[in-house]
């Protein structure tokens, strides 16, 4: 149910609570349910239901589940639409795609050896499919090249080795992505489930049906924050685009001194998003010490962002990796404010920036990179 008035017309004359309580009604309400049978379940383990916030990556708790001695369930909640996880006590859960007025059924399918069988929302069932579908494609694209590459690092491979298998894991988790994007424009549409794929949109792939499908989504929902969350979401690629302004970057390297980006406009700059854990990053790490060489008289730099949530994990990784060019760090990983600002949800990912800080490329690396230097200063 969504009630939408005008609050300067309705607050008008009115008393303060009276105009308080239809204030709070013009925000979108929705009603659905959750119950079903889990007989392992014991009414002292008691379920709880979390909305889930993929931007902050945060949960709120949005009611608990009273369950009797037989393991049977029924709960009203009220709310609009979104993603949520019904955790269970051991760490277990289900992830949910839950529209205004749906009935949630969860049960023990006896048939599948005691699996979960959910009924009731076509958005969970959305759901369900795409994050199966995610893993058969990591499966089948990204970790036959990444466990190549893995094995060639511990073997110490030369470096162009090395560089081409690095090229390839990036190149197979790019095909990954625009696979993704296929599936989500082909099999979920306008449901609450799109939301959960918003994470794992590229850009750069059919990117005006990606926006077709949030228009009509937000269009029957404009209230919902889902809603507003996915329109801010296409809103900051174009933040990152070809053309764009480079957002502002500060923070403090290993040493404790600080940098800042903006020190070094008036240059070519490489804005590199990197961690110790990704092995591309790592490669290409390598690269940059002599790039920055075979450049060091050009108008070239390079300024990174270590996405690591350990500072120690960082600096071994800077002290194995040569690395010598201006790079900051919050400790935060995918927490950063600093990734956010640049729309960075994988590694590695980077952006050549002008001397007058606009974006000229994206995710150029090995020879890709080296080409477009040798075009810039040539």
């Amino acid at each position: 149910m969504v009630i939408t008035l005008n609050p300067k017309f309705v607050c008008e004359g009115l008393l303060p609570l009276l105009c308080t309580i239809v204030l709070f009604q013009s925000i979108a309400m929705g009603d659905f349910w959750i119950s079903g049978s889990l007989p392992e379940v014991s009414p002292d383990e008691v379920p709880k239901l979390f909305r889930e916030n993929l931007e902050l990556r945060a949960r709120t708790l949005e009611g608990k589940l009273s369950v009797d001695s037989e393991g049977n369930f029924h709960q009203h909640f009220e709310g609009e639409p979104g993603l949520f996880s019904l955790a269970f006590p051991g760490d277990h859960k289900i992830s949910l795609a839950i529209d205004e007025g749906q009935r949630v059924v969860i049960q023990t399918d006896i048939k599948d050896h005691g699996a979960l069988k959910i009924a009731g929302s076509p958005d969970t069932d959305a759901l369900i499919a795409y994050e199966s579908f995610r893993r058969e494609s990591l499966a089948r694209l990204v970790y036959p090249p990444r466990a190549a590459l893995n094995e060639a690092t511990a073997r110490g491979v030369s470096a162009e080795r090395l560089a081409a298998l690095s090229e390839q894991e990036v190149e197979a988790y790019g095909a990954h992505r625009r696979e993704l994007n296929d599936f989500t424009i082909e099999h979920i549409g306008k449901s609450v489930a799109l939301y959960a794929t918003s994470q794992r949109w590229d850009p750069d792939h059919r990117l005006s049906e990606i926006e077709d499908a949030v228009k009509a989504f937000s269009k029957n929902r404009p209230q919902a924050a889902i809603s507003k969350r996915m329109i801010e979401k296409l809103q900051s690629f174009r933040r990152t685009a070809i053309g764009a302004n480079g957002a502002s970057l500060a923070g403090q390297s290993l040493d404790g001194k600080s940098h800042r980006l903006e020190d070094s406009k008036g240059k070519y700059v490489l804005v590199d998003f990197w961690a110790s854990w990704c092995v591309p990053c790592r490669v290409e790490n390598r690269h940059y010490v002599k790039l920055l060489d075979k450049h060091s008289n050009d108008n070239f730099t390079i300024f990174a962002i270590n996405l690591d949530d350990s500072r120690s994990a960082w600096e071994q990784a800077s002290k194995r990796d040569r690395v010598t060019w201006p790079q900051i760090s919050d400790s935060l990983g995918w927490d950063s404010p600093m990734a956010a600002a640049y729309n960075v949800n994988a590694l590695p990912m980077s952006f050549l920036l002008n001397p007058e800080g606009r974006i000229i490329a994206q995710n150029l690396r090995g020879a890709k990179l080296e080409a477009k230097l040798a075009e810039i200063f040539n």
